[in-house]
């Protein structure tokens, strides 16, 4: 499942969690700590190629501190980027290279043991060409043994279950679902006599089943669970996180074509959940296929 995994590094505190998080999540694939020096490589006469050269120097000493203090041997590849935009470095990086995955650590800031996310690994997520994973501030976790998914039935959430169910397949991990249902606002229940406890009952039976519907289509080899559960978005993913030792959820419908593109639910999770969190690209419908294979087309002629 994981060949190559970028890990992104800045030389703070961050670095260490980003890092333990990648080897927690495939310690048999490739490493590749990247680290973007903020200088502009394009031809021009303002560029001061002297001034390039030190940026690059302090960082290569930096990122090998990195790689030391983390205890990894020098097989584990530096990459060293000039661009005024870490986020665009690692998402060109990991297009390049073909990476399976994006890492990167919550921002320096906020509480213990919490994602919260900053500019450059806010601006990673939108547009990343692969999943992205964001290690809370301060994780010391090991080898993921309860992944659980953000499941709501549309093809977002169907993509971020097939991809946590081979990272299941190949962790030994338990898999568990969980969808929020919500019923009518009380005050339109009360206007119009609806038994607003009737509706949600019936909301959560057809959400169950949705959710009973996935597990079947599941490798039966896997331990896997689901429920739906009455209740806010908000709170019910955010009691989930506690649970479980990975989030995964899936990106919004729309948006660059296979690229991660933040919706509401998922902008929440990775600033409030008490575990990593993947986002997973979300998945082409069939007319984008078409439209991409035409422009490759086109642009090879």
């Amino acid at each position: 499942m994981f060949r190559k995994i970028i890990v992104g590094v800045d030389g703070r505190e961050g670095d260490q969690d980003a890092i333990a998080l990648a080897r927690a999540l495939a310690f048999e694939a490739e490493l590749v700590l990247a680290h973007a020096y903020p200088y502009d490589t394009t031809p021009s006469r303002f560029v001061m190629i002297g001034y390039g050269n030190a940026l690059r120097d302090d960082a290569q000493v930096a990122i090998r501190a990195v790689r030391e203090k983390a205890g990894l041997g020098d097989d584990v590849r530096i990459e060293l980027r000039g661009d005024l935009s870490p986020a665009h470095a690692l998402a060109k990086l990991a297009a390049e290279g073909h990476a399976d995955l994006i890492v990167v650590a919550s921002a320096h800031r906020g509480p213990v043991g919490r994602t919260l996310l900053g500019d450059v690994g806010r601006n990673v997520l939108h547009g990343a060409p692969c999943p992205v994973a964001i290690a809370p501030r301060g994780w010391t976790g090991t080898t993921p043994a309860t992944i659980g998914v953000a499941f709501d039935g549309k093809p977002e959430s169907q993509r971020a279950l097939q991809w946590a169910e081979r990272l299941a397949r190949e962790r030994g991990a338990e898999l568990r679902l969980r969808r929020a249902v919500l019923g009518p606002a009380p005050p339109i229940a009360g206007t119009y006599g609806i038994d607003i406890h009737e509706v949600q009952k019936e909301m959560r039976a057809g959400a169950q089943s949705e959710i009973d519907d996935a597990l079947a289509g599941l490798d039966p080899g896997i331990d896997a669970q689901g429920e739906a559960v009455i209740g806010p978005v908000y709170a019910v993913l955010d009691a989930f996180a506690e649970e479980v030792d990975v989030l995964v959820t899936g990106s919004r419908g729309w948006g660059t074509l296979r690229s991660v593109v933040l919706g509401s639910t998922s902008d929440r999770l990775i600033h409030h959940a008490a575990c990593p969190v993947v986002v997973v690209p979300r998945p082409a419908t069939q007319d984008e296929s078409r439209a991409g294979a035409l422009a490759e087309s086109a642009g090879g002629a």
